[in-house]
């Protein structure tokens, strides 16, 4: 049977019933045999005709219940949806969210609701398949998507199918996995091709005054705002990738002085920095937060690889120590708990790279935080540095000497 398109039902033709050729030609038979008796009888004399057509005579109908016309099979439903867009605003990392719409039947006939599907796995919804609206009946449509570890913004949709109707109405929900200070857009495209310098707004979600600490270690640089001037719940700030000696990170760290969100990130996405994929992680790189000098903190790295188990977790860094404190197992997602520890008493932003290690495979990870005193407030400890100025362009290429033509022939 060919495939069914998305967004449609497939209704198949009723079950044909194969006939039985030797009854066939036994009644073709009998027919021939009638006629020639037909004719034997005929008055002598008179001319033979040939047997008038037989009248198709056409049974009458059967009682039947109507047949209701009024949803074909290329209409939508009379099912209205409020609000037309879930809408479920930012979300903590690794928190998810929940919301809710109102189905109403608007239409004159019951609605029979026959599947509700999600268009991503992160997202699951009420079990409202098998439920009847009459006319003008409403239910409610539960959704939740699951939280993110990676700052973020969400875009799915929920497809409601009704009996009868092969169109299906659409509900679009759409959410963002922010820290409570996040930057726009979060990810820098720097692939090929890209231009390497730009800017990007660094702005707090609840608009609240704080200060950008540093960015990738280094000073910030403002358009338009003096460092020492009132903090802002907004700025807009430069970067330039070709000032990194000698390439610029994967995640560009963001430190700030609000204790809610220490540290944050920015992709700085490239064909260099898109993550090898050994294991199935929910995130390939961590964010450890801020971290007391002289103390550490535990993390959680999700795998869904829930049946490969980690053997040992190393530091890439010389600075910093690593100490698997334990696995499990939990709704089919391995969460291996890691211990930080710097061992140096160097303050400001710890940059370096972990890697996990099953019986055949390992996964490099990328891990920042922001290493402050403790009890600091503010920037103390953050200790951001002046950039290196960027790399001098590369000469240009020796001019092409075009072959000087051959005279003509005299």
């Amino acid at each position: 049977m060919p495939g069914v398109r998305e967004g449609s039902f497939y209704t198949p033709n009723p079950t044909m019933t194969t006939m039985n050729p030797v009854p066939i030609r036994f009644a073709v038979r009998s027919v021939a045999v009638a006629c020639l008796v037909l004719a034997s009888i005929v008055a002598p004399g008179a001319s033979a005709q040939s047997p008038a057509s037989p009248r198709a005579v056409t049974p009458a109908p059967a009682d039947a219940p109507p047949i209701d016309t009024s949803g074909t099979i290329d209409s939508l439903p009379p099912l209205s949806v409020q609000p037309p867009v879930l809408d479920l605003g930012f979300m903590t990392p690794r928190i998810g969210a929940k919301g809710t719409v109102t189905l109403t039947n608007t239409g004159t006939k019951p609605l029979t609701i026959a599947a509700v599907t999600p268009s991503c796995k992160c997202t699951t919804t009420s079990a409202l398949a098998g439920t009847v609206l009459q006319p003008g009946q409403s239910a409610s449509l539960e959704a939740a998507l699951e939280g993110a570890s990676m700052p973020q913004t969400h875009r799915a949709s929920i497809r409601v199918l009704v009996d009868g109707y092969a169109k299906v109405v659409e509900i679009q929900l759409r959410a963002e996995t922010a820290m409570p200070v996040r930057a726009v857009p979060p990810i820098i495209n720097a692939v090929d091709g890209k231009p390497r310098q730009g800017r990007f707004v660094v702005e707090s979600i609840d608009k609240k005054p704080f200060t950008i600490c540093a960015v990738g270690g280094r000073v910030p640089e403002f358009i338009g705002y003096t460092p020492g001037d009132a903090p802002r719940a907004q700025y807009l700030v430069k970067f330039d990738l070709d000032t990194w000696q000698p390439e610029f990170p994967a995640y560009l760290a963001i430190e700030t002085d609000r204790a809610d969100c220490p540290i944050f990130d920015i992709w700085v996405r490239s064909e260099r920095t898109i993550p090898t994929s050994a294991f199935r992680m929910k995130d390939y790189r961590v964010n450890a937060g801020r971290i007391d000098v002289g103390g550490s903190t535990d993390v959680s790295l999700e795998m869904e690889d829930a049946g490969e188990d980690i053997l040992a977790v190393e530091s890439g860094s010389p600075e910093v120590q690593l100490e698997m404190l334990g696995q499990h197992v939990d709704a089919k997602v391995r969460k291996i708990s890691v211990r930080i520890t710097p061992k140096s008493p160097r303050e400001g932003l710890l940059y370096g790279t972990l890697k996990l290690y099953g019986r055949e495979k390992e996964q490099p990870m990328t891990m920042f935080a922001s290493v402050r005193p403790k009890g600091a407030t503010g920037c103390t400890g953050c200790n951001a540095v002046q950039g290196p100025p960027a790399k001098s362009p590369p000469p240009p290429p020796p001019p092409t000497i075009q072959p000087a033509a051959e005279p003509a022939a005299p």
